[in-house]
This record gives C-alpha cells, sequence and structure tokens, in this order.
C-alpha cells in the first residue's frame, strides 16, 4: 500500500529530526542546559513545544476513534485545555519563573515540605509511565500494526529506543526544537486529511446531512458521559494540574528567557489548542460516514489513511504522526530524568556534579524506555485509547491538582491540611474509579449524574479541598517563611497593550467561548 516515495517521506522527516537534535546537542551538557535548556527558550519555541509534547499518537487517533464514536464533544477537553494555559500564563508561571525552580515538586517543597515534594514527584513519574509513555507506545504500535502488520511489540522498543536515543543526546533543548519541527508538522499532515476527508463526505453540507445532528454538538446533557459541566468545572479544574503542574507541560515554560515568554508561549499554545477539535476529532466523525462499522473505534484514523491519501501523501501524514509521536515520548522522557535526578538523586547524593547529573539523566531516559513497553498493554484494555487517556488521568491528578491550588491561592494551608487532603482524595479516586472499571455499583455513585467520569472527579476534587480547608483550619497556621515568594500575585500590573499577554488571553478565551456557543 505504501509506494518507495512514501518511505522516502518518512525516511527524510526522521533526518530531519536528526539533523535538528545534532544541532541543539552541540551546546555545552550543564544540568541548566539538559534540562532547562539554559534557561534561554523564546515565546514563540515554548508555545510550539506546549502544544506538540501534549498532541501525539493517541490524540491522533485516540480522539479520532472518541470521534467516531460520540462526535465532536471528544474535543472539548482541547478548547477548556486553552483556558488552563491562560491560567497558567496568568497565575503559575510568573511563581515558577521568579522562583528559578527546575521541577514543580521543588517549588512545593518551599510550600509544603519535603513530603509533599516527594509524593508530587513520585505521583507524576508514575502519570508519565501509565498515561504518557504507555499511551504514545500503544497508539503508535497500533497504526503501524492495522497499516503495516508489523508486531506491535517489536514496534514499541524501536520507537522508544529511537526516540531515547536522541533525547538523551540533547536535552529539553533537542526536545523543543524537535517540537517546533514536529508540531508544525502535524498541523499541516492533518489539515490536509481533514480536507480531504470533507472532500469525500460531500463538504460541510454533506457531513451535516449524513450524520446525527448530536455528534456535531458539544453541549451535552449533565447525565450523559461528557456533561458541560463536567467539561467547564470538572475538567477546568482538573486540567489545572496538567497544563500548570505537570512538569513534562511546564517544563517548557521552566526553561523560559523571560517571564513574559513563558507567559506569551502558554497563550500562543492555547491558540493552537483551538486546531484539534477540528483536524483531529473531526475527521473520525467522517470516517463514522465513510467506513460505518469499524471493528474497533481507534481503527477511524487508520482507515482514512488507506482510503484517502494518495500516494506520496500517504508517507507525509504518517511521518507527521510518527514526528508527533516522538515529540510526546522525548518530552515524558526529559520530564521523567529532571524529576528523578533534581528531586531524589540530587537529595541523596548532593555533591553530584553538573556533568554526573547529566549522565543521571540519560539511564533515567532509557530506564522510561522500557517501563514505557512494559506498560503500554494496559491501554488496550480500555474502550478506547482517548477515553483510558481522560479516565485514569482524571482520578490520579484531581487530588495533587486540589491541593497545590488551594496551598498557592490561600495563605493559610498548612502541610497538615495538604497531606490530609491528599490522603482522603486519593481514597476517594480509588473508589470511583474501581466502581467505574469494575461496575461495583456503589449506591452513593450510582446516580445518574454521577455516571460520567467527568462529574465523579469533580466530586473528587470537592472532597479534596473541603479536607484540605477543614485540616488547614483546626490545625496550627504554616510558618512565614512558607508563603513568602508561594501565593499567587501579580494580577494588577499594569497594561501594555496589545504587546501584553493579558490582551491575547482575552482574545483567546473569547475565540474559545464563541466555539462553545456556535457548537452548542
Amino acid at each position: 500500500m505504501f509506494s518507495i516515495i512514501d518511505l522516502i517521506t518518512i525516511g527524510a522527516s526522521l533526518c530531519l529530526v536528526i539533523l535538528v537534535v545534532q544541532r541543539a546537542a552541540g551546546r555545552k551538557k550543564s544540568g541548566s542546559e539538559y534540562f532547562l535548556a539554559g534557561r534561554d527558550l523564546s515565546w514563540p519555541l515554548i508555545g510550539m513545544s506546549l502544544f506538540a509534547s501534549n498532541i501525539s499518537a493517541e490524540h491522533v487517533m485516540g480522539m479520532a476513534g472518541d470521534g467516531y464514536r460520540i462526535g465532536l464533544v471528544a474535543g472539548g477537553f482541547e478548547w477548556v485545555g486553552a483556558w488552563d494555559l491562560i491560567i497558567l500564563a496568568t497565575s503559575f508561571a510568573p511563581l515558577y519563573l521568579r522562583s528559578k525552580i527546575f521541577t514543580i515538586p521543588e517549588f512545593l517543597e518551599r510550600r509544603f515540605g519535603w513530603s509533599l515534594r516527594a509524593f508530587l514527584s513520585a505521583n507524576l513519574l508514575v502519570i508519565n509511565v501509565l498515561t504518557k509513555n504507555a499511551i504514545d507506545l500503544w497508539a503508535g504500535s497500533l497504526l503501524f500494526s492495522t497499516l503495516f502488520g508489523w508486531n506491535q511489540r517489536a514496534v514499541m522498543w524501536g520507537m522508544s529506543a529511537f526516540t531515547a536515543v536522541y533525547t538523551m543526546k540533547g536535552g529539553l533543548r533537542a526536545v523543543v526544537y524537535a517540537d517546533m519541527i514536529q508540531g508544525t508538522w502535524l498541523i499541516l499532515s492533518s489539515a490536509l486529511l481533514t480536507l480531504l476527508g470533507l472532500r469525500a463526505v460531500g463538504g460541510w453540507h454533506g457531513l451535516v446531512t449524513h450524520v446525527h445532528p448530536a455528534l456535531l454538538q458539544m453541549v451535552k446533557p449533565l447525565d450523559s458521559d461528557s456533561p458541560i459541566t463536567g467539561f467547564l468545572i470538572a475538567n477546568l479544574l482538573a486540567g489545572m494540574f496538567y497544563w500548570c503542574m505537570d512538569q513534562t507541560n511546564v517544563q517548557r515554560a521552566l526553561g523560559a528567557r523571560t517571564i513574559e515568554d513563558g507567559q506569551r508561549g502558554a497563550i500562543l499554545a492555547g491558540f493552537l489548542k483551538i486546531l484539534p477539535p477540528f483536524i483531529l476529532v473531526l475527521p473520525g466523525i467522517m470516517a463514522r460516514v465513510l467506513y460505518p462499522g469499524l471493528p474497533r473505534y481507534d481503527d477511524a484514523y487508520p482507515r482514512l489513511v488507506r482510503g484517502l491519501l494518495p500516494v506520496g501523501l500517504r508517507g507525509l501524514v504518517l511521518a507527521g504522526l510518527i514526528a508527533i509521536l516522538m515529540s510526546s515520548m522525548s518530552a515524558c522522557y526529559n520530564s521523567s530524568a529532571t524529576l528523578l535526578v533534581r528531586d531524589f538523586v540530587l537529595r541523596l547524593r548532593p555533591a553530584t556534579t553538573e556533568r554526573q547529573q547529566v549522565v543521571w539523566g540519560r539511564w533515567v531516559t532509557l530506564l522510561m524506555a522500557v517501563l514505557g513497553v512494559l506498560a503500554a498493554p494496559l491501554v488496550g484494555l480500555s474502550v478506547t485509547i482517548w477515553y483510558y487517556l481522560q479516565d485514569i488521568s482524571a482520578y490520579l491528578s484531581v487530588p495533587m491538582a486540589a491541593v497545590i491550588f488551594l496551598g498557592l491561592l490561600w495563605k493559610r494551608t498548612n502541610t497538615t491540611g495538604a497531606i490530609a487532603g491528599l490522603a482522603v482524595g486519593f481514597t476517594a479516586g480509588l473508589v470511583c474509579f474501581l466502581d467505574q472499571t469494575l461496575r461495583w455499583s456503589l449506591p452513593f455513585l450510582s446516580r445518574p449524574i454521577l455516571h460520567s467520569f467527568l462529574h465523579r472527579s469533580l466530586l473528587v476534587w470537592i472532597i479534596t479541598a473541603a479536607v484540605v480547608l477543614g485540616v488547614s483550619l483546626a490545625s496550627h497556621p504554616p510558618a512565614v517563611e512558607k508563603t513568602q515568594g508561594t501565593l499567587f500575585s501579580g494580577f494588577f500590573e499594569p497594561w501594555k497593550g496589545h504587546k501584553d499577554y493579558r490582551t491575547w488571553a482575552i482574545v483567546l478565551f473569547i475565540c474559545t467561548a464563541a466555539l462553545w456557543w456556535k457548537f452548542r
């Protein structure tokens, strides 16, 4: 099915990535350079890298699969993610960048102490293995298996090895430079497939004629799988962890040249988040028209590639997918290395030199590549790749999101309250997850409004926050030094007109709100 032209296109894309990495890797390998690109990233690089490291094979295949299953609403996470990026720019990024930290857990130690830093760092490492790394490998290998008939396990080992090598070579700078190319490639190739799909179904009018109107509606009732309140409240709160506290994503902002670069980069990424529902979810809806009755929802994207793209363009689109897959995996590897080295190795061995830190980082990268392959088969047990990602991420991240947000917002939050909130929150999240996965049908959770994992995650957030507030008020307030420089501030600085990131944040919010209204 693939011609020599397709294979040349794929090979050329991999060579381009290698050349970019070689250029980026030519710099000095200090700890700051390897883990944060020397804190010299400009806002265009940060914005594209934030977008590219987030969009991976699970988005391309998983969002198309969920588009096939439930329609355009599967892309609601992306538009809410744009709002979380506004929160990153306005609240979190200035706080992090003024503190000159390497990791988010490092900042958390200043606010709550070592125990919370260790817990968050370990939690992030687990999330990296079970979600980002495992899903990337499963989705990418599934695509190759479907298109070429290759062995999934062999493909996973090959992808993880190649990505680990170039991540070990260049550090964050190599990751970000590659992201710029890979993100652009993904947008162009996905837009091309969308346009060809629209032509095949008779344009927008033809699509609207052939599908049920509900598949193009973003606003769903409260008792549905994807309720509007679940997006606008629950996903907004849970998404704060992903976009404002998750090391893999925020690490790009930590490497910003200035605070303004970090803020503008976050807003640029927010504008790019408008695209996925149209270039990734919409193809899945079109596949439902063109290829009804697919055995697996996640087969929608490979089927479109086989059925719509002519020789030459198949290689272009597949090369874009390979590129973005490697981008996401390398981001996961680099952030994991940063977490383990900065939060654990340096604590146990404070005399570790800059060069030794880089060596440790490379070994961690190799370890993450192996663990990802071992964990990947878990993804295949879910109804779709996208559902697995959102489901498990919600319950793992919501308690931490509530604790960190309250800790940076309210100075009365103390360590005792934070630990109690995490203990109760993770217990509540585990009960909700197991009830849903194992179909326990616990009486309270059997109510229609708690059918969706989005509403369940909101319930976990509320329980966690209530415990944090109650225990903090019932115990001694934190020491003054724990709240100095660790609380949100700077919201009312002088306005700088069209150059001010807040101007573009308002434009971004209006655009996304208008889209929610348009596709209600």
